[in-house]
């Protein structure tokens, strides 16, 4: 615009800024990054665009709670279940927002875990013992051992994997494969490995609770159980107790520590099934009235004693004898089955076996019994 004199020229500015959408640049530039356990991890976001981007972060697709949007984020590699794919994407508005992915690999030592440590079987049949890679990083060495020497395989003895699942399957078992087996898996960073048991005395008992069927009274209680074995049963072992996590009768002996608190054994028949599903039941008599007890179960067959089964405590139903005040009713008491203490069980005798298992019971139940009240009191 030009103006006459003495007024002049006006001039006038005008300036335009173009928006466009988010352009990322990942840090590093190829989207992964591989450090060792207890080193820093540096990724980032470099995001441009008008206006200003604002960036939000992803790690295995599940959002991050960060306190503020950044472009960078520097942490600690102090557990491997922090590696995984960190994705970053950039919004302004303008146009779509703009999406990127960082892979972090944290290494360690592998992991390796099993389902079944203990595998039943019986000669001729196909067994498999099968452990999974949980992780590694670098790649592990793996392998499979006997007795702490490698496992040779042929036609009949096999190694499968898939989906990083290690499996040793043996197409028919033979009695000499019985066992105890190994599966290890080794990097530069550490080793993990996992044991197996392949053997052919039976699986676990497992007690079976059912008020029609479990049939309790004052003086008796009908047991019942179910065991998974190839073979016949021989002879089951049922071990019984009065349950005496309970106050004592007298101030100066407030727990009680009676010598008759010890497994009493009874011998129970087997049958002649071949299974694998046996069933047996028992009933107890002469037990005492209102009374809480506690069982156990072992099974045999031809190759040997089963492991314990879970403690099954049950309770007789009122009767006579002398009844002092209580806070505690057994009345409608619900039979519970209590997983013992693991175990390593396999090639012990009987009497071993509830030697350790008594050892470990009354050890559990006195610490138990220190936190109940000093107000209770008991049926006797």
């Amino acid at each position: 615009v030009i103006r006459p004199e003495p007024l002049g020229p006006v001039r006038q500015t005008h300036a335009i800024k173009v928006q466009y959408a988010p352009i990322v640049r990942t840090i590093p530039e190829e989207g992964y990054l591989e450090v060792k356990k207890g080193e820093y991890v540096d990724i980032g976001c470099e995001a441009t665009g008008t206006p200003t981007p604002i960036v939000n972060w992803k790690k295995n697709g599940e959002s991050m709670a960060l306190l503020e949007h950044r472009s960078r984020i520097r942490f600690r590699a102090e557990h491997r279940l922090l590696a995984g794919v960190y994705e970053c994407t950039a919004t302004n508005g303008v146009g779509d927002p703009m999406t990127a992915a960082i892979t972090v690999i944290i290494q360690d030592a592998p992991v390796v875990t099993t389902s079944r440590s203990f595998v039943h079987t019986a000669i001729g049949l196909r067994a498999v013992l099968a452990s999974k890679l949980e992780f590694a990083a670098p790649p592990a060495r793996t392998a499979w051992y006997r007795d702490g020497k490698p496992v040779r395989t042929d036609d009949r003895i096999i190694i499968m994997v898939k989906d990083n699942v290690h499996q040793l399957i043996f197409r028919s078992v033979r009695k000499s494969d019985f066992g105890n087996y190994t599966f290890r898996a080794e990097n530069s960073l550490g080793m993990a490995d996992v044991s197996f048991k392949l053997t052919g005395v039976p699986n676990t008992a497992s007690f079976k609770v059912d008020p029609s069927l479990n049939k309790a009274d004052a003086t008796s209680y009908t047991l019942l159980w179910e065991v998974d074995s190839y073979s016949n049963i021989i002879e089951y072992n049922l071990w019984l107790r009065p349950y005496y996590g309970r106050p004592a009768t007298t101030e100066s002996d407030f727990i009680t520590t009676e010598t008759p608190n010890v497994w009493s054994k009874i011998v129970v028949p087997g049958d002649s099934n071949e299974g694998p599903i046996h069933s047996a039941a028992y009933s107890v008599r002469g037990l005492t009235p209102s009374t809480v007890y506690e069982a156990v179960v072992t099974s045999r067959n031809r190759f040997g004693w089963s492991k314990p089964s879970a403690v099954l405590h049950f309770a007789t139903e009122p009767g006579a004898g002398k009844i002092l005040l209580s806070t505690s009713d057994y009345t409608d008491f619900t039979p519970i089955l209590e997983d013992p203490e693991p175990q390593q069980l396999y090639n012990i005798t009987q009497a071993q076996v509830f030697e350790r298992f008594n050892e470990l019971s009354n050890s559990s139940r006195r610490e138990k019994i220190s936190l109940t009240s000093r107000s209770m009191a008991f049926l006797i």
